[in-house]
């Protein structure tokens, strides 16, 4: 059975408040510090209020964190912070996401 040659995490990241061509700027950047890592790989970014997730390597995890770092100590700051990393969409919305309602059995209001 064939293995895959790599996994997938989400990065759940807060913005404070930035305008919409900010954000789309700063998803590029993150895009272009993704494919190092894994030319080909099928980048994603899921917006939701302030907060953006995106798709990327498990390897370009590290890279990413300081790559927002070194944008918030930048003139202006991007005001950019990681909430958390999952592994899976649902595990990323259920934990880091704000407003989210409980699911399944034995979650109730």
């Amino acid at each position: 059975m064939p293995v895959k040659g790599y996994r997938v995490r989400y990065v759940v990241l807060k913005t404070g408040g930035t305008p919409p061509e900010e954000n789309r700027r700063l998803i590029e950047l993150l895009k272009e510090e993704c494919e190092k890592h894994q030319p080909g790989f099928r980048f994603k970014a899921i917006h939701k209020g302030d907060e953006i997730i995106i798709r990327c390597p498990h390897k370009a995890v590290p890279s990413v964190r300081a790559l927002l770092n070194k944008l918030n100590t930048s003139q202006p700051p991007y005001r950019v912070e990681v909430i958390g990393v999952s592994g899976t969409l649902r595990k990323a919305f259920s934990k880091f996401c704000r407003g989210n309602k409980p699911h399944g059995l034995g979650q109730r209001l």
